[in-house]
């Protein structure tokens, strides 16, 4: 069975880089998250903890490389490729630990859905795969992963509550015109479009009683269904618009189109948000102009089984929240958001509330990177479809714990640093610093050892130098790695002796 190509590397990515080597000297979480895993056999079980270990302590290198020995990698290789480790098994010990984390995180909770594409098109030797573009092509090939991610409204990642994969059926051939008739004629539920359908069931299942769950999407999720599905489920949600729908002009203010209803909405006020870039565009901030509506949407008209769909003719009352840059710089496309929520919208303060949830849906996108540039989850050869999606699931654990740790550490400094530093990694930092340890019995912040690391990779740490800059916390964290593995190799040697 082949293995992934090349060997592991730093990620061009800044961001990434800094979530991939953040925490990862301790894999003590691998046994919490994994504690109830249950995949109907004793050593299946004890083999998806062992290969998490190997993969987590090591998530940018090879499988060989990061289990270290060739029994280890024989090991994970006959996890991914039992059908007993099937991936709702793999998960569920990870959406339940999610669960309990958003139980103790003290406030609403934002679901961020969204679909990512893995490209497996360059190897030709892996049966299963389907197409992920826009033609059966075999560069087109690869598979697709839909999730709901559960975040603070601070954007700390704290897990998934659902995950689907799979590979996509073959094209049809077929021109515009008939792709549209087909469907129309085509149930919710038989096209590809229910996942967001399947996605917020699951969330509203798994999520702890009492919990404020928010789901957040973009323009994709904006289909008649997701808003009807979300009615009888009584789930709460904020997605981006899609189609400037038609209203029930007696239940909006006399207009008949949303955008007509949100340019006679008077200006509520103007917000200045963080714009993050991306490969096609620079970080920015930009100053939004805010509006809200409340209206009603009529149901549009379906056919076939669509006219006989639950709920589907009839109309959804939702509030309308516009988000408009003005003065956007030369060259750049102007922020535009419509917004639809059921959640109340009485004033500026809570329009500005949501439109501040909304971006943090660029959340979930991180962790694409993570997996993709970080992980290199598509570098994996193991030549099957079904063993993908093993690997995918648990690297998926993986990177949320990675990005969970990092972005813990920037949202709350005041944490005790234990939540994110082993023992080991504090007193060495330290030692490093300050050239002592740390005073016994005393607890140290987040963002002491963050001040620390930082000094650590270069920064001055003077009165106008500010916190330290990602690339700074890079060369920290590498530094600090480098020291605690010479730390544990003169302990392996016999050289020093173990606390």
């Amino acid at each position: 069975m082949a293995n992934r190509l090349g060997r592991s590397s730093r990620c061009e990515d800044s961001d990434v880089q800094a979530i991939m080597e953040a925490g990862t000297e301790s894999v003590e979480w691998v046994r919490q998250e994994f504690a109830h895993a249950d995949l109907r056999d004793k050593r299946l079980d004890r083999r998806l903890l062992k290969t998490a270990q190997h993969l987590a302590k090591s998530p940018a290198s090879p499988i060989n490389e990061a289990c270290g020995s060739w029994a280890s990698t024989q090991a994970a290789y006959r996890l991914f490729n039992n059908p007993k480790a099937s991936t709702p098994g793999i998960l569920k010990p990870h959406w339940e630990a999610t669960a309990a984390r958003m139980a103790g995180c003290g406030g609403p909770v934002l679901v961020m859905q969204d679909t990512v594409f893995f490209s497996y098109g360059s190897h030709v030797k892996t049966r299963g795969l389907g197409s992920i573009g826009k033609s059966n092509a075999a560069h087109d090939r690869g598979l697709i992963m839909h999730n709901a991610l559960a975040f603070t409204t601070s954007g700390v990642p704290l897990g998934i509550l659902s995950q689907s994969i799979w590979a996509r059926r073959e094209i049809p051939e077929e021109d515009y015109q008939q792709k549209i008739e087909r469907l129309q004629v085509t149930p919710v539920e038989e096209k590809e479009s229910s996942k967001w359908l399947v996605a917020l069931k699951e969330t509203v299942e798994r999520a702890p009683a009492g919990v404020s769950i928010v789901t957040v999407a973009d323009r994709e999720s904006d289909f008649f269904e997701f808003l009807t599905h979300a009615k009888e489920l009584r789930a709460k949600y904020l997605i981006r618009a899609r189609t400037d729908r038609k209203l029930v002009p007696e239940d909006s203010a006399g207009c008949t189109r949303m955008l007509e209803a949100l340019s006679d909405a008077p200006v509520l006020g103007t917000l200045m948000i963080e714009v993050p870039g991306n490969g096609r565009r620079k970080a920015r901030s930009a100053c939004i102009e805010m509006r809200v509506a409340e209206v009603t949407i009529q149901a549009p008209p379906r056919r076939g089984a669509h006219a006989k769909a639950s709920g589907s003719s009839e109309p959804v009352t939702v509030t309308l929240i516009g988000a408009t840059e003005q003065s956007p710089p030369p060259g750049t496309d102007s922020i535009s958001w419509v917004l639809l929520t059921n959640l109340p919208v009485k004033d500026f303060g809570s329009a500005t509330e949501k439109v501040r949830w909304y971006a943090k849906r660029w959340g979930i996108e991180v962790w694409h990177k993570v997996l993709k540039s970080g992980c290199k989850v598509e570098d994996c050869m193991l030549e099957q479809a079904e063993r993908l999606k093993r690997y995918l699931t648990l690297f998926s654990i993986i990177g949320v714990r990675l990005m969970h740790v990092a972005y813990l550490a920037r949202a709350h400094p005041d944490l005790p640093a234990t939540q994110v530093f082993s023992a080991v990694e504090i007193q060495v930092l330290h030692l490093r610093v300050t050239k002592a340890l740390p005073p016994a019995g005393q607890s140290v912040s987040l963002r002491e050892v963050v001040r620390m690391l930082g000094k650590l990779g270069g920064h001055l740490g003077r009165k106008g130098d500010g916190e330290p800059g990602v690339e700074i916390l890079w060369r920290g964290w590498m530094r600090l790695y480098e020291s605690v593995e010479m730390l544990h190799s003169l302990q392996t040697a016999g050289l020093l002796e173990a606390n």
